[in-house]
Parts: C-alpha cells; structure tokens; sequence
C-alpha cells in the first residue's frame, strides 16, 4: 500500500503537455495556421471551389492566433504556479 495521497508530484515529470507548450507552444502554433492555410488552397486546387482558398488562409490564421494566444495563457500559468 503506497502512501502517495497528498505528495507532490515530481517536477521533471509532471505535467509534459504543459511543458511541451511552454517550451514548443510557438512552432506548434504556426504549424496548426500553416496546416490550415495549406489545406484550405488545397481543397480549392482539388476542385471543391475557389472559396475554399481565402477560407482556409483566413482560417488558418485565425487558429494560429488563438493557438497562440493559448500558449501564452499557458505559459502565464506554468511560470506562476508550477514549481521549478
């Protein structure tokens, strides 16, 4: 029986996704536009219609800005709360 209940976690291994976004959260927001934007010409070159271009570049945009703002909301929280 292990008496784990209450201890802190270990902070070299806690939270990985967190720490993922703190340290890549840049790169992965851009690529997230980036995939979006080329998805969205795509679709246009594939056929589906001219529309599909300026969507998916306007989207892509905006998904990169709110993954953005998503990782700075992390990284307020990771450098005020979690323990170094």
């Amino acid at each position: 029986m292990s008496d784990d209940y209450g201890a802190r976690p270990d902070p070299d291994t806690a939270y990985p996704v967190v720490r993922l976004l703190v340290k890549h959260g840049t790169p992965i927001s851009v690529a997230v536009g980036v995939a979006l934007a080329i998805a969205g010409v795509w679709a246009a070159l594939a056929g589906f219609g001219w529309a599909w271009a300026p969507a998916g570049v306007l989207t892509g945009a905006f998904a990169g800005f709110v993954m953005r703002s998503y990782v700075e909301v992390v990284r307020l929280i990771a450098d005020m709360l979690l323990p170094r």
